[in-house]
């Protein structure tokens, strides 16, 4: 009997450098409204893809607002297939309880994608107060609720996030993997 193999939770630092040994179907980026020029990876990135991000939110069809979502082909400046640029909305109205929400609602998108195998930074958290473990735990409920009952889908999903952080994420994404591998 053919097992699948079971989802494998990576981490890696938020910088082009570890992102171009990564590999997957999307990588997602988010931006709160006024972030122009857009900053940390999503900044980043648009530097790589020369612009490309800034002037998709330069047009009227891209803005940025709360859950807005654009899928966007990267164009061989990245090892993915498609970025998934999705709106936080204003700043100052990004609360725990809408950390949870743009969690579930990425996840949920990745999983109608079909995408499998991904990358991303917990949405939001630089200028925000969410704290760490609140974030930590809205995120695996939004993993649980997308992925939970299809878990044997998922492939690897990279968390890009500083190397401060990587030792407090470490045990509570290993006790997801367990959790999903059941």
């Amino acid at each position: 009997m053919h097992r699948q193999a079971a989802v494998k939770f990576r981490l890696a630092l938020p910088k082009l450098e570890a992102l171009d040994e990564l590999s997957g179907a999307c990588l997602v980026l988010t931006c709160f409204a006024e972030d122009r020029p857009l900053r940390g990876l999503t900044g980043l990135v648009d530097w790589r893809l020369n612009g490309q991000l800034s002037r998709l939110l330069a047009t009227e069809f891209v803005d940025a607002h709360y859950l807005e979502a654009t899928l966007t082909p990267v164009l061989l400046r990245l090892p993915f297939e498609r970025i998934l640029l999705v709106g936080l909305g204003k700043r100052n109205e990004f609360t725990a309880a809408r950390f949870e929400e743009t969690c579930q609602f990425v996840f949920a998108t990745l999983s109608n994608l079909q995408a499998h195998d991904f990358a991303m930074m917990l949405p939001g958290r630089i200028g925000v107060e969410v704290g760490l473990r609140q974030a930590l735990a809205g995120w695996r409920r939004a993993v649980m609720d997308a992925f939970g009952a299809d878990s044997q889908k998922l492939g690897e999903i990279t968390l890009l996030e500083p190397q401060d952080l990587h030792r407090e994420l470490l045990e509570p994404l290993a006790a997801l993997e367990r959790e999903l591998a059941r």
